[in-house]
């Protein structure tokens, strides 16, 4: 990871649309401090997400079964965690923000064939609850967590795709970017652990 991505980050965390929920609005050292103890855990993996050059969000796929929200909920086997965030400010509406989390749920769909992605976010975020809605999420109640009131959020694999059939949406694969462009550390979707 350049030096570059953790200020793109570090700008994004600062930005009124996002400190609120993330709360990371640190020190640059103490924010790149986080960002690594999140690159090098095992239960995760983390990407920047771009639209043509540009960067547009962070995106966070995690086990459930090494993260404290499987207490609020029955996990179950191949379930995977998603946290988000949408950086620029513009894109951050009900038609960029459509696009990129239906994009950003359709590739970790794909990419760890997991059943159901498991998101909690804020209560207060009226722009990505209402989206998760629209693609096939379901909300499960609120929890309060020890940082937040939030949203218990899960979308099933199944009425994620019925929705795509009832939409003219073509998802491309596209070369490869330099390597710094995604990054990755552990592996976020796996059975539970047997006791």
């Amino acid at each position: 990871m350049t030096g570059k991505d953790i200020d793109i980050l570090h700008t994004w965390m600062q930005l009124p649309h996002i400190a609120p929920f993330w709360k990371l609005n640190v020190s640059r050292d103490r924010f790149a401090g986080y960002l690594d103890r999140t690159l090098h855990a095992e239960n995760k993996r983390v990407f920047l997400v771009y639209v043509d050059d540009l960067p547009v969000a962070y995106l966070m796929a995690y086990s459930i079964f090494q993260d404290p929200v499987k207490d609020y909920y029955e996990a179950k086997s191949g379930d995977l965690g998603m946290h988000l965030l949408i950086g620029p400010r513009k894109f951050l509406n009900k038609d960029d923000g459509l696009m990129l989390i239906r994009a950003m749920t359709a590739f970790l769909m794909k990419k760890y064939e997991c059943g159901r992605i498991i998101g909690e976010p804020d209560v207060r975020n009226r722009i990505v609850i209402p989206i998760l809605k629209r693609i096939g999420g379901e909300r499960f109640g609120t929890i309060a967590m020890p940082h937040k009131k939030a949203a218990l959020m899960i979308g099933d694999r199944n009425r994620f795709y019925r929705y795509l059939l009832t939409k003219d949406v073509e998802f491309r694969k596209v070369p490869k970017l330099e390597d710094n462009t995604f990054w990755k550390a552990g592996a976020p979707c796996e059975k539970e652990p047997s006791n």
